[in-house]
């Protein structure tokens, strides 16, 4: 077995000498550090997703220090297809969220890719307290406290509705010997839902403020550039000249997303509508983690459900070019770094080095950042709260008794038509409980009336605590 000497590792496969001289390098380390950038720092098809979540957000492209492999690609089919390549996006990625419109019906997949995430993940980050839903129809929550699920029911008498059925009176003597619901209920399928709610702050920066913004901004801009210059001077001093050039297709990558804003559409953020907004959103129909919006319409609405980014569908001149570049660059870019896996060497280490300090940026960037940033500029504030349940049928009776809708039909793939749920929609839009005379005449049997009369009394009950944790908003 041939070994390669530490010399010939620094300089690499085509043994070129660098101007500065480093320590040598073991033979390992400049034939795996070559392997890392590739396998590491491939973008896929989520990476679409997340740059249309940006773009939502910032209204402008973005690179960062190092994009990764194909990030660039995306970029120019973005230009290039324009609407199509939202819509592709949008549905191509762990993000991808169903909605439904519990106050007109509608359902639909979120747009603006992981623009409505982002904005979530800094609202829950804000309030990590989680409360639970009382999981007996005699208990209520008190303001502040979250529900003990494991408490034991009084043996007091039912405060909820009693039947005089004989058959509905004996089914609850079976399951609790006249108690309103056993807490430890054979079945418990635990739902998390976490409440956003979005509205308008009104609050408008002052022009000193914005131009002392712009010319930070500028600055840091000036600094950034002329740091990568210098490093790409250093780099090439080195005879990592792979590295160097992918870095120089970050700096000019970057110039060129300054030139380039997507502009908003017409009607941006307005409300069209005079009610506020509630949807529900989730992975899918049958998921265990559940996001309702609720707030100012307008920006609920073109969060999830409206582009916020006016894409032309035919091709300017300036399109073609932005698009033309961005091409090339991914291709310039390809051939870089798969140049410094066939060198290794000094260019390998000094390409993972580069990789190491885009991640540190990006932790000193903040995680937060970009929706501190779009919730400031547009006036807009934003809160949350996180509620457990003990089954998906209250927290659904929650959602559409907040949502003020008379139609049920928004449902309809969460809880099938029936007649217990029409008796039970009933039921959450009345002030005052049925009596055992309406129970017996309602035309269910006692298995369904009794579902009806926990699960409208659970429902109400977490109402009342959802409203409790939201006192400023009106709505709910």
């Amino acid at each position: 077995m041939v070994v390669a000497s530490a010399a010939s590792a620094n300089a690499g496969t085509l043994g070129l000498k660098a101007l500065l001289s480093l320590p040598p390098l073991p033979a390992i380390i400049a034939e795996w550090f070559a392997l890392v950038p590739l396998i590491c720092h491939l973008t896929n098809y989520e990476e679409d997703h997340q740059m249309v979540g940006e773009l939502a957000l910032t209204g402008r492209l973005t690179t960062g220090l190092l994009p990764k492999l194909g990030y660039l690609n995306g970029i120019w089919r973005f230009l290039d297809r324009g609407p199509d390549f939202l819509d592709r996006a949008n549905t191509r990625s762990e993000f991808t969220f169903k909605v439904w419109d519990a106050s007109w019906g509608s359902t639909f997949t979120r747009a603006n890719g992981t623009a409505s995430s982002v904005i979530t993940e800094y609202a829950l980050s804000k309030h990590r307290d989680i409360y639970e839903a009382p999981d007996n129809a005699s208990h209520t929550t008190t303001s502040g406290q979250a529900a003990n699920s494991s408490a034991s029911p009084s043996p007091s008498p039912p405060s909820s509705p009693s039947c005089s059925d004989s058959g509905l009176q004996s089914s609850i003597s079976r399951q609790g010997n006249g108690s309103s619901v056993p807490s430890s209920s054979p079945f418990r399928r635990h739902q998390t839902l976490h409440v956003v709610r979005l509205y308008r702050k009104f609050q408008v920066s002052s022009f000193k403020a914005r131009a002392f913004h712009a010319l930070f901004r500028t600055i840091i801009q000036i600094v950034y550039a002329l740091s990568l210059i210098g490093m790409i001077a250093l780099l090439v001093l080195l005879g990592a000249y792979g590295t160097s050039i992918v870095l120089l297709i970050s700096l000019v990558s970057k110039a060129v997303c300054l030139g380039f804003r997507v502009p908003r559409p017409s009607g941006y953020l307005d409300n069209n509508e005079r009610q506020d907004a509630c949807m529900l959103s989730a992975s899918h129909d049958n998921a265990s983690t559940w996001y309702l919006y609720v707030g100012d319409r307008g920006v609920v609405d073109w969060l999830l459900n409206k582009n916020m980014l006016s894409v032309p569908s035919g091709k300017s001149t300036s399109l073609n070019l932005f698009a033309a570049y961005f091409r090339f660059a991914h291709l310039l870019q390809l051939l870089a770094m798969t140049y410094v896996a066939a060198q290794k060497g000094i260019d390998g280490v000094s390409l993972v080095v580069l990789m190491l300090g885009n991640y540190a940026v990006k932790l000193l960037g903040g995680k937060h950042q970009m929706a501190r940033q779009w919730l400031g500029r547009e006036g807009v504030g934003v809160e949350a709260r996180t509620f457990i349940f003990t089954g998906r049928t209250p927290m659904v009776g929650c959602v559409h008794s907040l949502s003020g809708a008379k139609d049920a039909k928004w449902m309809d793939a969460l809880i099938s038509p029936s007649k217990r749920r029409d008796s039970w929609m009933q039921e959450l839009g009345e002030k005052e409980a049925k009596g055992p005379d309406d129970w017996q005449n309602s035309g269910l049997n006692p298995s369904d009336c009794w579902w009806v009369i926990l699960n409208t009394k659970l429902a109400k009950n977490a109402v009342e605590m959802v409203r409790q944790h939201f006192p400023q908003e009106d709505r709910l």
